[in-house]
């Protein structure tokens, strides 16, 4: 009898969208045909392999979750949900939080986004003077607020250049489960929930993969910067039930109307600025705030058969990576606006540059090599270098305030800094003259 493959401890900071991606990139490593990720495949689902062109996302989930030692991507799913911050993140001292990770904040809301809110309240929003915030929660760009009015709840959701109002909402309108009253243009989905409802997942009925679960406070629900909804409706778990009430279009309420009430001029009409918005706005899961006013920023080649295209919005980073066909879907948005909570995104925050990490070039069931990118926050930056102990100085790429330094020689980092730097690696920003702007140091 064959011997089993063992399988691979989770990664130390085990996330569902991670390994979504990851499923993602063994489809297209299996669709290429590329021997490592098709063993990968033979070893741990082969008798739901057809071939690599039938190869199926969900064949790529059942396999990443057998690799990891679990029968199915539903049981994985499971485990995530239930043992957050435990399995393959050991080392943290504390576990992300839905409020951290929207950045909640309760019984608040800013003296800006009120008078914005009033501005563009009409007879359908009565007394904007009288509202009193429960919540503020932010996610992408896109910052819902629930407020209590005398006439119910009602919900807004403000972009930049854009203020989208619901229609007020009584608590009572839940039942003894929840009830979605509010969904706009870049996905965002809230409603009121029943008093005995603690916790809410809002998910696509076809998909039947939890967006995650929505802040609930004082009889509201909010998912910023959802998704969009569809001829399916979607789909409401409550208080962590396996199954979820289906929720048809035709009980939601129109999807609400924006107003645009900070116009601003548009950005420079280029092929670059065209094609970046045309990705943006196909982007539904989650949809992409203001896609007409991302400027390009650097666009280029990393493998033979990979590109990235990055884009920036004030504090937002977008990226797109396109392989052998080329898609307009999928686009990623990195907020680099303050965190709460002991568990971030990893982030490097400086006064002339700011720095995430990303993984490309996936093979065989692994994260891929890691690059470095970021925003440039100060116009006299003209050159970005990841200085490393002992290793070569590697150049970032830079490009309409942002920049990108990727290498086959990022993979593995020294662990020790020399000398003065008390970091493996620093990033090192100068002017046109070659003078040292900032030292930022980048930790694994």
């Amino acid at each position: 009898m064959p011997t089993p493959p063992q399988p691979v401890p989770l990664p130390e900071r085990a996330d569902l969208e991670q390994l979504k991606k990851r499923a993602k990139e063994l489809r297209r490593a299996v669709r290429s045909q590329r021997a490592t990720a098709l063993h990968l495949v033979a070893l741990h689902a082969p008798a739901d392999h057809a071939g690599p062109d039938e190869f199926t996302l969900d064949t790529a989930q059942l396999v990443i979750a057998r690799m990891y030692g679990f029968p199915s991507w539903q049981r994985l799913r499971q485990h995530l949900a239930a043992h957050p911050g435990t399995a393959g993140d050991r080392t943290r001292t504390g576990t992300r939080r839905v409020r951290d990770y929207y950045r909640l904040r309760t019984g608040w809301a800013s003296a800006s986004d009120l008078r914005r809110c009033a501005a563009v309240a009409t007879s359908d929003q009565p007394g904007p003077a009288e509202w009193e915030p429960l919540l503020s929660a932010l996610h992408n760009g896109v910052r819902v607020i629930a407020f209590d009015s005398p006439a119910g709840v009602v919900f807004a959701e403000l972009t930049p250049a854009r203020v989208t109002l619901s229609a007020p909402a009584t608590r009572g309108q839940a039942g003894t489960g929840a009830s979605a009253t509010f969904h706009t243009d870049f996905g965002t989905i809230a409603g009121v929930v029943a008093p005995e409802v603690t916790s809410l997942a809002v998910e696509r009925p076809a998909d039947r993969r939890p967006l995650g679960w929505a802040p609930v406070v004082d009889g509201v629900f909010v998912a910023p910067n959802a998704f969009l909804v569809d001829a399916t409706g979607i789909v409401l778990r409550t208080n962590g039930s396996p199954r979820g009430e289906i929720v048809p279009t035709t009980s939601l309420p129109p999807r609400a109307t924006p107003v645009v009430d900070r116009p601003a001029p548009p950005v420079e009409a280029t092929a670059s600025a065209a094609e970046l918005s045309a990705v943006l706005a196909a982007s539904d899961a989650p949809p992409v705030v203001d896609p007409e006013r991302w400027q390009p920023g650097v666009h280029t080649r990393l493998t033979p058969h990979e590109h990235l295209r990055l884009g920036r919005y004030g504090r937002l980073l977008a990226r797109h990576t396109t392989g052998d066909r080329v898609s307009v879907t999928d686009p990623v948005v990195f907020d680099f606006t303050p965190q709460q909570g002991p568990v971030r995104d990893f982030v490097a925050l400086g006064s002339s540059l700011s720095a995430t990490r990303m993984y490309y070039d996936f093979a065989d069931g692994g994260s891929g090599r890691p690059a470095v990118l970021g925003l440039l926050d100060d116009a006299r930056v003209t050159s970005v270098v990841l200085r490393r102990a002992g290793l070569p100085d590697l150049p970032a790429h830079l490009a309409g305030g942002t920049f990108l330094i990727a290498g086959p020689d990022l993979t593995e980092l020294p662990e020790h800094g020399r000398g003065h730097d008390p970091a493996p690696a620093v990033l090192v920003a100068r002017d046109a003259d070659g003078s040292v702007l900032e030292e930022l140091p980048y930790r694994e």
